[in-house]
């Protein structure tokens, strides 16, 4: 039996310019970190006393003697894949809720990789992890989505993501001191707004005519590259919250469906709370929203605020990892 353990994450700045649409002519940078809530999967080689080959357990109990009539597309696609030789059962359990903008499609296809080659007692590295995981749901499910998530969730801890090139990316960890950390985690609140959202659904509207957005990705790319320099240089972190009031509006310029009139209201109440800037996480359209405060005024943040439900978070620094084996 495996248990594998994936963090999801949080994109501060560059959204958007991780799709290959748009990095592999124009290039992409991306600032992200893991958090310490996780998609766990409990994977085991299936004894053959049962009358199905077949048991995965998630929202939903499947149990059947053939892969291509498993219905959870990732596994499916994954184990068509991966371990067509098996016969396999899946358990998924995670700490936060499925399509609501913190990567965990991304989380779930990477831990399920992952499990698999420890289940053949193969070893593969977080780079070859986040790569597999990356052409399974572009290539193999056909989805529109983007590589930082992927990426962030295999690697762990606060990262610069490249994106373009022969290499197609290169993740970079960003160093920090302790007491950065414990400011990034002070700083950065984490909301659930309740609403669910397909991020497939929403990217493709991103990608309708990209290059008239090109100034706009441009921009965002500048945010990703000041957000590196700030936490490199241990510069003053209320900037980065200046700097979301800015990447807020041009997301809402990039993708319509990313902006809903519904997290506007969020957001100005966010701002009358006493938030120096915001986001909402993942492609948009609900989920997650991420507010950036001033140190030490968190707990008066969330008292005006009012709003959601609050999920206290610290930087994971492991990845994807191994807790049962």
């Amino acid at each position: 039996m495996i248990i594998t353990k994936t963090p999801y994450r949080i994109s501060l700045f560059g959204g958007g310019t991780d799709h290959p649409a748009w990095y592999r002519e124009n290039g992409g940078e991306v600032v992200s970190f893991s958090i310490d809530k996780y998609c766990y999967l409990t994977t085991r080689i299936l004894p053959p006393f049962f009358e199905h080959k077949y048991r995965i357990a998630y929202s939903k109990v499947e149990m059947t003697n053939h892969i291509d009539e498993i219905q959870h597309p990732a596994v499916r696609g994954a184990l068509r894949k991966f371990s067509p030789e098996l016969s396999l059962e899946i358990h998924h359990d995670g700490d936060l809720p499925a399509r609501s903008g913190v990567g965990s499609s991304s989380a779930f296809a990477v831990g399920l990789i992952h499990s698999l080659y420890l289940l053949k007692n193969q070893e593969i590295s977080k780079v070859e992890l986040a790569q597999e995981a990356i052409n399974l749901e572009q290539i193999d499910l056909d989805e529109n989505v983007g590589s930082q998530d992927q990426i962030a969730c295999a690697v762990g801890g606060i990262n610069h993501i490249s994106f373009g090139g022969k290499s197609e990316w290169e993740v970079s960890p960003i160093i920090i001191t302790d007491s950065q950390r414990q400011q990034i985690e002070e700083r950065a609140v984490l909301i659930y707004t309740g609403v669910h959202r397909s991020s497939s659904d929403i990217q493709s509207n991103l990608l309708i005519n990209l290059k008239s957005k090109s100034k706009t990705m441009y921009r965002t790319i500048e945010l990703a590259q000041e957000c590196r320099k700030i936490l490199s240089e241990n510069m003053d972190l209320d900037l980065i919250g200046e700097m979301l009031v800015e990447s807020w509006s041009l997301k809402k310029a990039m993708n319509s469906h990313a902006i809903t009139p519904a997290l506007d209201e969020i957001w100005l109440k966010s701002q009358m709370a006493g938030a120096l800037g915001g986001k909402v996480l993942g492609a948009g359209g609900g989920g997650f929203c991420m507010f950036w405060v001033k140190e030490g005024q968190k707990d008066d943040f969330l008292r005006k605020f009012g709003f959601g439900t609050y999920v206290p978070i610290k930087i994971d620094s492991l990845g994807s990892t191994c807790v049962l084996r």
